[in-house]
């Protein structure tokens, strides 16, 4: 952690050094250092203690069985706080190279975010709130890339890329994908990983997108890493749009195969499981957005995803998950699961500086096949934002989650309660 810390510190006085325009070699090189900080104070009406490694502090989306509630202040309510460092260099008058590299944080705890180790210490014993993801202590976990673009022939990033599909949400949510406030912006499983919540951000992949006129294409693959530890799945993903006047819309398709995720889905009702799950997942996302006018925007999406047993079901001896060795080794997904989600919302813009976002979900589940763990659950979300400059704001949010199914029948220690209620306000500085 200290060496990770300090090298976070090296880049940052470097970009300080360089946040002008520069030239290397007669190429203009632009360089900056960036970030958001958001944190906030909030009520979850029922929660175990926030984790200081867990990037919302907080999980208001899966199933609850605690008795507690959570008052006190969290990181990240609407943007996960972030640092990072851009840069783009023109080649010549219409192709230029970038990269960046960004990193998540805890902005209370000031540690790196660390979702993983969030379940990790929960193991023996239900202690704080966890959840699974792809934000895992990694030095530069929310994006690490470089690339180059052409004017006419689009893009291409190579390293760790943010998926398609989570792009996609981040456009078509109706609440800004706010990361205690929408369960799409919370849950990387149907917020943009399309079955794994590991696959939002994708390892040793590239990335391709171009805007033809009105119609957006992109293309997404994951090669194979180390078969001995997360990165060992593969697959693609690939993406068209279109957008004329106020109508745009966009679909993505993914298939994503050995895929390496946390054997958990109800991390707030049960002991984490101890190991890992090897899946092969297939999913598809709709989206569309309609601006009434310059004040107004309707959006709306459907998601539908399969997880199966894996096609090479000789990685059972995976145990290392983002650094941290687990005790027991990975163990295959069996049957079929899928579920779809649907949503509809949007937002309006009453000044310039005030806007309301208003957001229903319906997560259906109830076709998985793991008996007990079948659920259904809707969502409501508002989100309330005013900016008092373009880099300083402050809101107020609430998510209502309301659960029926199966799987309120886990006991850890008691029935798992029905419904769950978030409030909170929140400040938000982006540099």
């Amino acid at each position: 952690m200290k060496i990770a810390a300090f090298s976070l510190s090296a880049l940052a006085l470097l970009s300080g050094l360089a946040e002008a325009d520069i030239g290397i070699d007669n190429n203009r090189v632009d360089v900056q250092l960036y970030g958001i900080l958001d944190a906030g104070i909030g009520t979850l009406e029922h929660s175990y203690s926030g984790s200081s490694s867990f990037a919302s502090t907080v999980n208001p989306y899966n199933l609850n069985s605690s008795s507690n509630s959570f008052t006190g202040l969290y990181s990240g309510g609407v943007s996960m706080s972030r640092v990072g460092i851009k840069a783009e260099a023109d080649l010549s008058s219409d192709m230029k190279a970038f990269f960046k590299v960004e990193s998540a944080l805890n902005v209370i705890s000031g540690v790196l975010a660390n979702n993983g180790k969030s379940i990790y210490d929960d193991i023996s014993a239900l202690k704080s709130a966890n959840g699974a993801s792809a934000i895992n202590g990694q030095l530069f976990s929310r994006a690490a890339y470089v690339g180059f673009s052409n004017r006419a022939f689009g893009s291409i990033a190579l390293g760790r890329t943010t998926n398609l599909s989570l792009d996609q949400v981040a456009e078509y949510d109706p609440v800004q994908a706010a990361l205690l406030y929408s369960p799409l912006g919370f849950s990387g499983g149907i917020g943009g990983g399309l079955g794994a919540t590991e696959n939002s951000r994708l390892d040793n992949s590239a990335k391709y997108e171009n805007q033809i006129g009105p119609v957006g294409v992109g293309l997404q693959y994951k090669f194979k890493g180390s078969q001995s530890d997360q990165a060992a799945g593969y697959g693609y993903v690939a993406m068209l749009s279109y957008s004329v006047g106020p109508l745009s819309v966009k679909g993505t398709f993914s298939e994503e195969t050995n895929s390496v995720a946390w054997a958990i889905q109800y991390s707030n009702v049960v002991t984490p499981d101890p190991n890992l799950q090897i899946e092969n997942t297939r999913g598809y996302m709709l989206t569309a957005l309609y601006k009434i006018d310059n004040d107004a925007t309707v959006k709306a999406g459907y998601e539908y995803v399969s997880i199966t047993a894996p096609s090479d079901p000789n990685l059972t001896g995976i145990q290392d998950y983002f650094g941290l060795m687990l005790p027991n080794p990975a163990a295959n997904a069996s049957g079929q699961q899928h579920f779809g989600v649907v949503w509809l919302g949007g937002d309006y813009k009453f000044t310039k500086a005030f806007d309301l976002g208003l957001g229903w979900y319906d997560i259906n589940t109830d076709n998985a096949p793991e008996v007990g763990k079948q659920y259904l659950a809707i969502a409501y979300s508002a989100l309330a934002d005013y900016s008092f400059a373009k880099s300083f704001d402050t809101y107020a949010g609430t998510l209502l989650m309301s659960y029926s199914g199966p799987g309120l029948d886990h006991k850890a220690p008691t029935l798992a309660y029905s419904s769950n209620a978030l409030y909170g306000v929140g400040l938000r500085f982006k540099f």
